[in-house]
C-alpha cells in the first residue's frame, strides 16, 4: 500500500490559487493601461477641442478686424466724395450760374411773360408772338404779337411791354387810345424796351 505525501495533497489547490492571483494581477495591469489610454483619449480629445476653438475665434477676429478695415475705408471714400462735392459746388456758386443755367432761367421767364400775355388776348389760338426778349432792365418782356379781332381779320403786329403786374400793348396817339398809348410809353421806359419811345414827350 502506497503512502500519499501530505503535502503533495495541497499541490492543486495551491496551483489554482497561483493561478488566479497571477490572473487577477493581469487584469489589473490591463485594466490600468486601458484607463490611461481613455485618459490620452480624453486629453487628446480636450485638446483638439481647445484648438479647434481658438482656430475659429482666431478666424472670427479676422473677418472682424477686415470688416471694420472695410468700414473704415467706405467712411473715408464717402468723407472724401462728400468733400470734393463740397469744393465743387463752392466753385460753381463762386462761378455764378453756367451758360446753360442762365439760358435755362431766360427761356422760362420769357415763357412766364408770354403766358401772361396769352390770358389778355380773347383768341389765343390766333396770336402769332415775335422778337421775344428780356427788357433791358431784366424786369419784363419786350414783344411783338398779332391776333385776329372781332371781325376775323388780323389786327396786325403791334408792340407789347409785359412785366409781372401788367401787359401794355401799344395803341396809337387817337383820342379813343390815348390812355394806352400813355400806358405802353410809361412801361416802355421803366423796363428800358424799345429806346425809341424816349423821343416822345408825355405831356403831364
Amino acid at each position: 500500500m502506497e503512502l500519499v505525501r501530505p503535502e503533495l495533497n495541497y499541490l492543486p489547490g495551491y496551483c489554482s490559487m497561483v493561478v488566479v492571483a497571477l490572473l487577477v494581477t493581469m487584469g489589473l495591469v490591463a485594466c490600468g493601461k486601458s484607463s490611461e489610454q481613455m485618459d490620452r483619449e480624453a486629453a487628446r480629445q480636450v485638446a483638439m477641442q481647445k484648438a479647434l476653438a481658438d482656430s475659429l475665434a482666431e478666424e472670427r477676429e479676422k473677418d472682424r478686424k477686415m470688416r471694420d478695415a472695410a468700414t473704415e475705408q467706405a467712411n473715408e471714400r464717402i468723407a472724401r466724395e462728400a468733400a470734393t462735392h463740397e469744393r465743387e459746388v463752392a466753385r460753381a456758386t463762386a462761378a455764378g450760374p453756367t451758360l446753360e443755367q442762365k439760358q435755362a432761367e431766360r427761356a422760362e421767364t420769357l415763357r412766364r411773360y408770354t403766358d401772361k400775355l396769352m390770358q389778355t388776348i380773347k383768341d389765343p389760338v390766333s396770336v402769332q408772338i415775335r422778337k421775344m426778349e428780356l427788357s433791358p432792365k431784366k424786369n419784363g418782356m419786350c414783344a411783338e404779337f398779332n391776333a385776329k379781332m372781332r371781325t376775323g381779320s388780323d389786327a396786325g403786329f403791334k408792340r407789347v411791354v409785359v412785366t409781372d403786374t401788367l401787359v401794355t400793348p401799344e395803341e396809337p396817339p387817337t383820342r379813343e387810345t390815348l390812355t394806352q398809348f400813355l400806358l405802353f410809353q410809361i412801361a416802355a421806359r421803366d423796363t428800358g424796351c424799345f429806346p425809341d419811345v424816349e423821343n416822345v414827350r408825355i405831356l403831364q
